[in-house]
């Protein structure tokens, strides 16, 4: 009889972002993989869809009218020892009640980091249950050599406690296309071409404004190249909001900002670009330019925190304040060599692929399990 893993799925219940993606390319490949009988827990429906085709996986529905404090108390606790859950997989907190070997990944601790960008109550309530729960697990991973050193520092664990299991790029991001049908496609459907593209959700750190200023130097509204951010507002950014205001009505019909964009449609932007943008300040990992790069792309994108493993990048792994993200569009935004954009696709390709992830995990849980 295979060991039973439960999933914590809250990732569903949300707006699409990167814990999601995480959870569901590692156990779509788990799920084929086949040592484990797969229980994933979500109050949504999206869990079955996404894994229609799954062969060892069972969905479980939370509660809706339960409250965090409640689901992990008494919900989750019920879930596993109802089901005879061996091992249980966790996004950043644990439950309080520890019935069954415990993984958690911690994505990145930036609140610890930077401080300044957070409120005093995020940070407390992140840093005491985060903390509290690497205490409690039995496998600890994350996603980046920036974030393990970081854990590292801030939770003074040993380097043998924190496994990384990196991101990875999914496989369609590495097939051929049209690029200008998929042009023609995007345009008929939201009225933009010819533009600079930039995937992040809205607040300080991703650094919209950066970008935005940098556009607005160039002057590249004169030249009819457009800006398009797309990502959900997470939190107010004044000062972007106070430029876009001050802007005429001659610029700003150039620049968009777009969300709740489907998977599909966000790949087709990503194809379409003239140049894809990433110039975030910190990150856990930073798997957006990854996936624009994969598909040939044009990146530009930060050297900050996580993202300096990214040396593949070149000349367009930059500091991401104005004056180098000028310079970079400058040096891009008419093209780049198709020998070096194929040279770092096929860079991604060997370094950041589910599979590897996926298996990895897999191998940690199993032998956790075979010797428990």
């Amino acid at each position: 009889m295979r060991p039973k893993l439960f999933v914590d799925g809250r990732a569903f219940d949300k707006y699409f972002e990167g814990t999601r993606t995480y959870v569901e390319n590692l156990y779509k490949i788990i799920d084929e993989i086949g040592d484990f009988e797969i229980f994933i827990g979500s109050e949504s429906d999206v869990p079955e869809a996404v894994f229609e085709h799954s062969r060892n996986t069972k969905f479980v529905k939370y509660r809706k009218t339960q409250s965090k404090l409640q689901r992990a108390l008494f919900e989750i606790p019920e879930i596993i020892s109802k089901n005879k859950i061996q091992v249980s997989h966790f996004q950043y907190v644990t439950p309080l009640i520890k019935n069954s070997i415990q993984v958690v990944t911690i994505h990145d601790v930036l609140f610890k980091d930077f401080p300044e960008q957070f409120g005093f109550k995020y940070r407390l309530i992140k840093g005491i249950t985060f903390y509290m729960s690497v205490l409690r697990s039995d496998i600890v991973t994350t996603v980046s050599q920036y974030s393990k050193d970081a854990l590292l520092k801030h939770f003074h664990l040993k380097p043998e406690r924190v496994q990384i299991i990196p991101n990875g790029v999914e496989p369609g991001y590495f097939e051929a296309y049209d690029k200008n049908a998929v042009k023609r496609c995007i345009f008929a459907k939201y009225g933009v071409d010819n533009f600079i593209l930039c995937v992040s959700r809205i607040e300080p750190r991703k650094n919209q404004l950066g970008l935005l200023k940098a556009y607005l130097d160039l002057q590249l509204y004169d030249r009819n190249i457009n800006l398009v951010f797309i990502g959900k507002k997470d939190i107010n950014v004044p000062e972007l909001e106070r430029l876009m205001e001050s802007l005429p009505d001659n610029v700003v019909k150039h620049i968009f900002f777009l969300s709740n964009i489907n998977n599909d449609d966000l790949k087709a932007f990503y194809q379409a670009a003239m140049v894809f943008v990433y110039p975030s300040l910190a990150e856990g990992f930073g798997i957006p330019p990854l996936e624009a790069a994969a598909l040939k792309t044009p990146t530009i994108c930060s050297n900050r925190t996580a993202m300096e493993d990214f040396l593949f990048f070149g000349e367009n792994h930059i500091d991401p304040n104005p004056e180098s993200i000028k310079t970079a569009l400058l040096n891009t935004i008419d093209g780049v060599p198709e020998t070096k954009l194929e040279e770092i696709r096929k860079t991604i390709i060997k370094n950041y692929n589910w599979q590897s992830a996926a298996t990895k995990l897999n191998q940690l849980m199993w032998n956790k399990v075979k010797h428990t």
